[in-house]
């Protein structure tokens, strides 16, 4: 599969990971695992993550579902540990709510083609191969990614 998402690239760089997986008739977790635009992230490593998100000033955040693809633009919250989760609590962001850590599997820093423009992108997968949220760099108001945001994914 690595060969023909390589073959599949080198034809249209543009391409968008969703339409190979699409094309290849599998999910999108499978070609993550294998273009050569997407590295994988250590999941031990998630709080280092999480510091660089919050050093962010914005990020866009998404949760998507079947019926559904929320979009949150705001600063990445603070949060703690307690009762089985990591609490998301943060008065300087509009972000709240509770993630079991322990159900992200794998992380994948992605950077793709999403509406003819370059997309990068952290996304985080659960044991079932399925999308648990994802928070991509940030565009400004020419719809250009932020120099430092993406400079600082290109960095993890």
């Amino acid at each position: 599969m690595k060969n023909r998402i390589e073959e599949i690239l080198k034809n249209d760089s543009k391409t968008p990971l969703s339409k190979i997986a699409q094309e290849l008739g599998v999910s999108l977790v499978e070609v993550l695992r294998e273009a050569p635009t997407v590295r994988k992230y250590d999941v031990e490593k998630i709080d280092d993550l999480f510091e660089v998100l919050r050093s962010w000033d914005k990020v866009l955040m998404l949760v998507m579902t079947p019926n559904l693809i929320l979009e949150i633009k705001d600063k990445f919250p603070k949060g703690f540990y307690g009762h089985g989760f990591f609490n998301f609590h943060d008065p300087e962001s509009s972000v709240g709510g509770h993630l079991t850590i322990t159900a992200i599997k794998e992380i994948f820093l992605v950077t793709d083609t999403m509406f003819n423009r370059k997309s990068c992108s952290i996304r985080f997968f659960g044991e079932d191969g399925k999308e648990i949220f994802a928070v991509y760099v940030p565009r400004d108001e020419k719809k250009e990614l932020i120099k430092e945001c993406l400079e600082s994914f290109e960095s993890l």
